[in-house]
């Protein structure tokens, strides 16, 4: 049967208020708001049941905040806006928390920077539309359109990557919006664009030709895997680093150590203290679906900490190693 497509929902109002805005930047997911001619961020008037955004300005979502986004952005997550064709709010939090451990993987495992190729390989977009009420029928959406969804391969086939296993439960979400300044145009600009139709690229995978150069990184993805690394894992280190991956960066993941200078520490944290475990734990399973503890914080390490793996050749700083071979160019050190 074919799909009859109506009439979106309104937007929902915002909750947001300047306040826990302050409170998002007093814990670093923000940056301060500077100028009061042209702030970092503006919380939404109560008139504005919709966004009415002022020039320079996109919508974003504290959860988007919360799950590894930050001005000014990286290169990679600009590159996922442009391929999808994409405004900001059409992600959803899982799809912003699956680019963050995709990142880590890549900076903090693979010891590489992220990887376009290998996300092409792993992931494709889902067009999201809402049930209209009768069969058949269904409702455009005017944020989280995009889903992000694993390509599993044929079932026969062992697992490549490591298990997500994201939450579904983000109540309230997309009631959580505010004006996020989007400094250099790095963000697609905001105009309320309503996606219909699933453009051909959003399943497009490599290249036949480039398809062997993934090979040593899809043989790392799956002992990573075997080794039980796993999303909560991921998200753990990120929390417990206190890095927001989504965020440009003088640093890899794997480069922020006690041999980094300070300047370029300061330019990848946001903060110089550590969140206590109890938090990081539940920062974790406000992502993640299961119930992550903080004693199991910090199992799979990534250098310069104890214990990292290394994924070339055993070394006097772990204690667990994934052996690879010749893939010289995952060397650690």
């Amino acid at each position: 049967m074919p799909v009859r497509l109506i009439a979106t929902d309104e937007w929902r109002p915002s909750i947001m208020m300047e306040s826990r805005l302050q409170d998002f930047e007093k814990e670093g997911l923000l940056h301060p708001r500077a100028s009061s001619m042209r702030p970092e961020w503006i919380a939404p008037p109560a008139e504005h049941r919709e966004p009415s955004l002022p020039e320079g300005y996109v919508v974003s979502f504290t959860k988007f905040h919360c799950n590894g986004l930050r001005s000014p952005q990286s290169r990679f997550m600009r590159a996922l806006c442009h391929h999808y064709g994409v405004e900001l709010q059409h992600f959803s939090p899982n799809a912003i928390s699956a680019m963050t451990v995709f990142v880590t993987v890549c900076e903090g495992y693979l010891g590489v920077m992220p990887h376009w190729d290998l996300w092409l390989h792993l992931y494709r977009g889902e067009l999201f539309h809402t049930p209209g009420g009768a069969a058949g029928v269904r409702k455009l959406v005017r944020v989280d359109c995009l889903n992000l969804v694993q390509k599993t391969g044929h079932a026969d086939e062992p697992r490549e990557y490591i298990l997500n296993g994201l939450t579904s439960n983000h109540a309230q979400w997309d009631s959580q919006w505010f004006y996020l300044r989007n400094d250099d145009g790095l963000l697609p600009n905001y105009t309320g664009q309503l996606i219909k139709e699933r453009p051909d690229n959003w399943n497009y995978g490599i290249i036949k030709t480039h398809q062997a150069r993934l090979h040593p990184l899809l043989e790392a993805l799956k002992r990573l895997h075997e080794g039980g690394l796993t999303a909560a894992l991921v998200l753990s280190v990120v929390h417990h680093r206190w890095v927001l991956p989504l965020m440009s960066r003088p640093l890899r993941m794997n480069e922020i150590g006690p041999h980094a200078s300070s300047w370029d520490l300061e330019a990848c944290r946001m903060s110089n203290e550590a969140l206590p475990d109890k938090e990081v734990a539940a920062r974790v399973r406000a992502a993640v679906s299961g119930d992550f503890q903080p004693e199991q914080i910090n199992e799979f390490p990534i250098k310069p900490e104890e214990g990292y793996y290394d994924l070339v050749s055993p070394s006097s700083h772990c204690h667990s190693t994934l052996v690879l071979g010749p893939v010289v160019f995952f060397r650690f050190s």
